[in-house]
């Protein structure tokens, strides 16, 4: 199961780097116009917190791809699309339309910042993003 996804994000979410990662992020996503935050301290990648809500089986996993899906740590937001993180204007719209209720559901200081994609790494850990959005009030203050 685990192994399945792990093929295809190109990691092994067991490698104690990745572990401690997954374990200071928290993990959203955004399905049928709705947000899901995941509980606390889940740990495991979003396609394994996927197939525990039965939104995926690592026989049809396509969701991954359309689905805008990040996380929210101590330095910010996360959003992106895909096993390759990548970032496009739908997922942006749908990000920036959902904000605010993040923001509020997570208690996320907002002099965070918002970040879109995740850059692809060599080494297992957090990777950079793709593009800084600026600070959650700056974004917030736009609507």
């Amino acid at each position: 199961m685990a192994d399945d996804y792990d093929r295809k994000y190109g990691i092994d979410s067991s490698d104690e780097a990745i572990e401690e990662f997954h374990s200071k992020r928290r993990m959203f996503a955004i399905k049928d116009s709705s947000l899901h935050v995941a509980p606390e301290n889940v740990t495991s990648t979003h396609a394994v917190w996927f197939e525990n809500l039965g939104w995926i089986t690592p026989e049809d996993d396509t969701m991954m791809e359309t689905l805008t899906r990040g996380y929210v740590d101590i330095e910010g937001i996360y959003f992106y699309k895909g096993y390759d993180f990548q970032l496009d204007v739908a997922s942006e719209t749908e990000m920036l339309r959902h904000l605010e209720e993040l923001v509020e559901t997570l208690s996320v200081p907002k002099h965070l910042h918002l970040m879109g994609g995740i850059i692809r790494q060599s080494s297992p850990g957090k990777w950079p993003s793709r593009k800084d959005y600026g600070t959650i009030e700056s974004l917030l203050k736009e609507d």
